[in-house]
């Protein structure tokens, strides 16, 4: 019954991100930097590979990214950018269970991107992983998140 009544708010997250996605798939461009709880946007997308216990107390493991500490406990839905701009594929949910620091954005030597929410960090187990994912999805995604657990 439980798993029933997950695949059932799954299904319904995901005809609701399709809808959003549908409504807004005409426009090539995305604004970085806007709310992605209200739209898909356009983030700098990196890998990690540390293992070990996550912000949110999970072990990592293949579906974590870490992001904005405010998004903890959200979904991310992510595609992958069209030579256009326009929504690519799609290329998975991941659950926003870590923090961290992310890219030096504004040049003191320390990094802020995921702070601030203009990046996110996906984990891979290995850095084997980090390339395959470097050549399937590049440097940038579209984030649309979601609230509530994945």
């Amino acid at each position: 019954m439980k798993k029933n009544i997950k695949a059932t708010i799954i299904t319904i997250l995901a005809i609701g991100v399709c809808a959003v996605l549908s409504a807004i798939a005409s426009k090539s461009i995305f604004a970085s930097g806007a709310d992605p709880f209200e739209a898909p946007v356009e983030m700098r997308c990196t890998c990690y590979t540390d293992t070990g216990i996550t912000a949110s107390g999970q072990h990592t493991r293949p579906g974590i990214i870490a992001g904005k500490r405010e998004w903890m406990g959200c979904t991310a839905a992510l595609y992958d950018i069209n030579e256009d701009g326009s929504i690519g594929d799609f290329i998975g949910y991941y659950e926003v269970l870590d923090t961290g620091a992310g890219i030096d954005t504004d040049g003191d030597g320390y990094g802020d991107s995921l702070d601030n929410g203009t990046s996110i960090d996906v984990w891979v187990p290995n850095d084997a992983a980090v390339r395959e994912w470097q050549q399937a999805h590049g440097d940038y995604v579209l984030c649309y998140l979601i609230k509530g657990v994945g």
